[in-house]
């Protein structure tokens, strides 16, 4: 069938294997790249925002507003948006977007609290991209049949950049995992599902050495699991969705 050069859905799908335009992905990077950049404009708007102890007495907001600003400078802004867009535009792939949601929600919730005890101090969405990052692990380890290749690399590339903060020789690890996935997975290979279990170890890791990140990560797999398991019999293409992919029905058929 030849595509329509209108459909956004369909340019996406040609260029980058993707079925469903990442709208709500776009919708969230938008939001919190003008956070970020407002940071550079305001002085104050980062010790404004970010998670402080103040947020544990009185100043509540913090936990929420905390998402839209950065710490970790500039490449931390940058690496952060960047891999929110591409987990996130993954995700949109293989779960609804009220699951989306609630993986990123759930997950930044989870990683505030974990912060609040051993990060006090701190500002950022990578808690939420946590969330994105555990419910494509979930999804390819259940196999989901749309499941963009390039998923389990990506994720594995993510969890490199949260390990360099604690070990460079398991960022170095995770690094070359990704690499190593990425190749066999364009073989044919199915190396998805053990590639999938080194993000789990990952986050279990974080955990163990009280990295927030960790915390995040595995609220994420929590959730992603329970939609999983709430999920209708024929939805084996994306945990808990009830949304339809635009395409979907000729495309999964080959």
């Amino acid at each position: 069938m030849r595509q329509n050069d209108d459909d956004p859905d369909a340019r996406a799908a040609g260029r980058f294997g993707l079925r469903r335009f990442p709208v709500l992905t776009l919708i969230v990077f938008g939001i919190t790249a003008v956070g970020n950049a407002l940071q550079y404009v305001l002085p104050g708007w980062l010790p404004a925002l970010q998670r402080t102890p103040a947020g544990l007495h009185g100043q509540w907001w913090r936990s929420g507003t905390t998402l839209l600003v950065q710490d970790g400078g500039l490449l931390g802004v940058l690496g952060t948006l960047a891999f929110l867009l591409v987990l996130g535009a993954l995700a949109e792939q293989v779960v609804s977007r009220s699951a989306w949601l609630l993986c990123f929600l759930g997950a930044a919730a989870a990683g505030e609290i974990a912060g609040y005890a051993w990060q006090p101090y701190g500002a950022g969405k990578s808690v939420g991209v946590c969330g994105l990052a555990a419910a494509l692990l979930v999804a390819a380890l259940r196999g989901a049949e749309r499941l963009p290749v390039m998923t389990v690399p990506a994720v594995l590339y993510w969890c490199a950049a949260l390990l360099a903060g604690v070990s460079v020789v398991g960022a170095v690890v995770a690094a070359l995992a990704g690499a190593a996935t990425g190749a066999a997975l364009g073989r044919g290979l199915p190396v998805a599902r053990p590639g999938a279990a080194l993000g789990v170890v990952t986050a279990v890791v974080l955990t163990a050495v009280t990295d927030l990140h960790g915390a995040a990560m595995l609220a994420g797999l929590v959730i992603a699991v329970l939609l999983a398991v709430a999920a209708r019999p024929d939805d084996t293409g994306r945990a808990g969705s009830t949304d339809p992919v635009p395409g979907s029905g000729a495309a999964a058929k080959g």
